[in-house]
């Protein structure tokens, strides 16, 4: 899968935008402020109906518009499709081949896009609940049970801890419980799966970009590690923690309280790595998510890789190692910055400036 053609109306800067694509290299230069990373967070919002830089999207439409339009032209095993989206303050309109459709996760199954973003060490060293976001997307794409199963667990979870909360609805507990533990050794192992999908190619990625650390990723499921994730067990583990769950007045142990711990030569990388080790980390572990869903027979060949300021926290050196390793993953990228990288004469490339919302395809000084 590769993204042909784009047009983004009212996003941010971008007022009225139209590109065409290579299928392997694209490279957005400007200055700051001039619009490079709109572009990014209109595909962003195609994708997955979110903003990667905002979770308000009033605050992404352009000033003094009421909507933002983004559509494209993608071609796929089924030849080209287009698909679009259009967003306003309470209103969400989304049309693949010019049908409506009501679910933001049905368009995503048509476009999956893996960012890397300056705040993309978060996934490191931010909250657990990045890092739950992180293998829950994998799974999304690999497993077509996993959404379904998930959104029912949020439920499920949501009713449980009302009822904790909720003195005069302690009666409905048992059953919550049980439909709780019921759907979490399912979930469990999906996570699981794609965890060991996942581990070897973030350890060959790992070892380009960090060359002689040895890296691994370890999984803790939200309950103690001595527990059997069966729902026989879990019912028992809940019924021991009632008491301390009703006293909180949330559920304190499930896959919702789950984690990904990084390890970097036997300790966390958090604890010992450097800036920009923690930098390419996760890189490695974005490059080897999106990577991952080429693993499975039912998607495309092609990823699509989108890189906002490339240059971010790092020296020449592994600037230059990055974007050489990046151009050998026969993926689609789209790669902002402030100058021209070293383009080879054989890349298949196309470069585009940006300044003031308007973007325009340039010449490209090959190497």
């Amino acid at each position: 899968m590769w993204i042909k053609s784009i047009n983004v109306h009212n996003c941010r800067i971008l007022e009225n935008v139209s590109l065409e694509f290579s299928p392997d290299l694209n490279i957005i230069r400007g200055l700051n402020a001039s619009g490079k990373t709109s572009l990014l967070e209109a595909l962003s919002i195609l994708s997955t109906g979110r903003s990667f830089r905002s979770k308000q999207i009033s605050s992404v439409i352009t000033h003094n518009k009421k909507k933002l339009l983004v559509t494209a032209e993608i071609c796929n095993s089924n030849g080209i499709q287009k698909i679009g989206i259009e967003k306003q303050n309470d209103q969400t309109k989304i049309r693949i081949d010019r049908k409506h459709i009501r679910s933001q996760a049905e368009l995503s199954k048509y476009l999956p896009i893996t960012i890397i973003d300056p705040d993309s060490v978060k996934l490191i060293s931010g909250s657990p609940s990045l890092r739950r976001s992180y293998i829950d997307w994998i799974a999304f794409y690999i497993f077509p049970d996993f959404h379904y199963k998930w959104k029912t667990y949020q439920h499920i979870l949501k009713q449980r801890n009302y009822c904790l909360k909720n003195k005069k609805y302690h009666s409905t507990l048992n059953k919550w419980t049980e439909e709780l533990a019921s759907l979490q050794p399912e979930l469990t192992q999906y996570r699981q799966s794609a965890i060991e999908i996942l581990k070897p190619l973030f350890k060959k990625i790992s070892d380009h970009l960090l060359k002689g650390i040895e890296v691994d990723i370890l999984y803790t499921t939200g309950f103690p590690s001595s527990l059997d994730i069966n729902k026989d067990s879990l019912i028992e583990h809940y019924n021991k923690k009632l008491e301390q769950d009703i006293f909180l007045k949330r559920t304190s142990t499930g896959i919702h309280r789950a984690d990904l711990k990084i390890m970097l030569n036997s300790q966390t990388a958090e604890s010992v790595a450097s800036r920009g080790q923690l930098k390419l980390l996760s890189i490695a572990l974005l490059i080897a998510q999106s990577t991952a869903l080429l693993q499975d027979t039912t998607t495309s060949e092609k990823g699509i890789i989108l890189v906002d300021d490339l240059s971010s926290e790092l020296d020449a050196k592994n600037e230059r190692c990055l974007f050489d390793f990046l151009t050998t993953l026969k993926q689609q990228l789209i790669i902002t910055g402030t100058r021209q990288a070293d383009i080879k004469k054989n890349d298949s490339v196309k470069m585009f400036h940006v300044k003031h919302g308007v973007i325009k395809p340039c010449e490209i000084t090959l190497k």
